[in-house]
């Protein structure tokens, strides 16, 4: 995994995460209160806000593990759904090694009550290599990027992305498989269908040669041949306008580094079991020699829908791209709305008075000497225009903030994130995935 520390770019196109549990050595306790003491606060900060490092304290003490710690060397990228006071937290993770997308990555879910989260967690193997069931095996070593959606209240649907034996890449098609809550079964698997070309009478498995080929429909002939070192299911699942929206990532590498990538936003009739491909931000249009528009967050009002977008370049920032609802083909070019754009943003509406507000991975910050350092994340809200953004307060842990994941549940803000505190490495934190609560009181004017 690429390194996050005072880098001008940052070229893979994983982010990390950071955080942990409450039940663990006293050693751990140690080093989780002391992240909570290393907490920073926007120097600009208007006096009627709340103390932003009271609430960034609140937020890493109240951080509780529910990755499967005493196994897993490495956790990372999740995502999580609240049904009836359980969460469902979905994550990639490794018990044989500390490196992302190597061999032995599996897709793993955790389920736990939201009133104790690590000590009633509990864990379900989602996907790995070699599971076989209704006629598909997966291929390779490994899987990836699984992300969460619910169905109800009785079944939750997670995608990842692996290969058949015969593909030549290891994120090369999409699958789902149905987790049924009320058994705690999971169902066979299932390969993601798709349409392109604004075909609907055409069905396609959901690969990167259909990706490709709805690449050259928007761009011209031979664009998706630029694109072609794997798909991966990197976006969260929106619902409006009668149907489920979401994108598929795709991307291409050279020497191990990834320069050039975008997503295309996609929306289904049937809760993600077929998807119709749309439009696309170019990536092309980008200045700076890496080209990425990664890992996009969806919002939408009544005219547009609009990705939030990681660059990767810190010049390039976090950004935006919107297409018109008239036209869902069709994408401005991205413009910058904050800065550093290293890290998947997360995005979710808190409602009046709070509005939208994300999380997006700041700068890093020395935490002891010179070699440890760790990422900040901004708390930040967005009018409803998309046009100010504004620092509410920033998270620091000692252990690490990584990609964070945000879900609204019953009117409160639950986010997951990554962190280290197994492996305290001087740049990593990707050992745990953590479970904590982003509270409405930490946006309440002060007295």
């Amino acid at each position: 995994m690429a390194q996050m520390g005072a880098i001008a770019t940052r070229l893979d196109i994983h982010t990390q995460r950071d955080r942990v549990g409450i039940m663990r050595p006293a050693v751990f306790l140690h080093l989780t209160l002391l992240g909570a003491l290393i907490c920073t606060s926007f120097a600009a900060e208007p006096a009627h806000r709340p103390d932003g490092s009271v609430s960034s304290r609140s937020f890493v003490d109240q951080a509780q593990i529910v990755s499967n710690y005493q196994k897993e060397l490495y956790a990372h990228q999740s995502g999580l759904r609240i049904v009836q006071g359980i969460g469902y937290a979905v994550y990639q993770c490794n018990e044989s090694t500390t490196a992302e997308n190597k061999a032995g990555q599996i897709a793993r879910m955790a389920v736990f009550n939201l009133l104790n989260p690590t000590a009633t967690a509990k864990w379900i193997d989602i996907a790995k290599a070699g599971d076989s069931s209704d006629g598909i095996t997966l291929g390779g070593t490994s899987v990836s990027g699984p992300m969460i959606h619910a169905l109800g209240e009785e079944t939750l649907r997670i995608f990842f992305t692996g290969r058949l034996g015969s593909d030549p890449a290891p994120a090369y098609r999409a699958f789902y498989r149905d987790y049924h809550i009320a058994t705690g079964t999971l169902s066979e698997l299932h390969p993601l269908r798709c349409t392109i070309a604004k075909q609907p009478d055409q069905a396609l498995d959901l690969t990167q040669p259909a990706v490709q080929s709805h690449l050259d429909f928007l761009f011209g002939a031979g664009t998706g041949a630029s694109f072609s070192k794997g798909i991966s299911t990197a976006c969260d699942f929106v619902e409006f306008d009668g149907q489920l929206y979401s994108a598929i990532q795709i991307k291409n590498s050279q020497d191990g580094q990834t320069r050039l990538l975008t997503n295309i936003l996609m929306r289904s009739p049937d809760q993600g079991a077929t998807w119709e491909l749309l439009g696309a931000p170019d990536p092309r249009l980008l200045t700076n020699q890496v080209k990425i528009l990664a890992e996009p967050a969806i919002t939408q009002d009544k005219t547009h829908v609009y990705l939030h977008l990681r660059s990767n370049v810190i010049s390039t920032g976090y950004m935006l791209s919107k297409a018109a609802k008239t036209d869902l083909h069709h994408f401005d070019a991205p413009v910058t709305k904050w800065t550093y754009g290293i890290g998947r943003p997360t995005l979710c509406d808190f409602g009046k008075p709070i509005g939208l507000v994300a999380l997006f991975t700041a700068p890093t910050v020395q935490m002891g000497g010179a070699t440890v350092s760790r990422n900040k994340c901004d708390v930040v809200q967005i009018d409803a225009r998309y046009q100010s953004y504004t620092k509410a307060f920033s998270i620091v842990d000692y252990n690490a903030v990584n990609t964070p994941f945000m879900h609204l549940y019953r009117d409160e803000v639950y986010v997951t994130y990554t962190t280290g505190r197994r492996k305290l490495t001087p740049k990593f934190g990707t050992s745990e995935v953590v479970f904590s609560k982003l509270r409405r009181e930490f946006f309440v004017p002060a007295e």
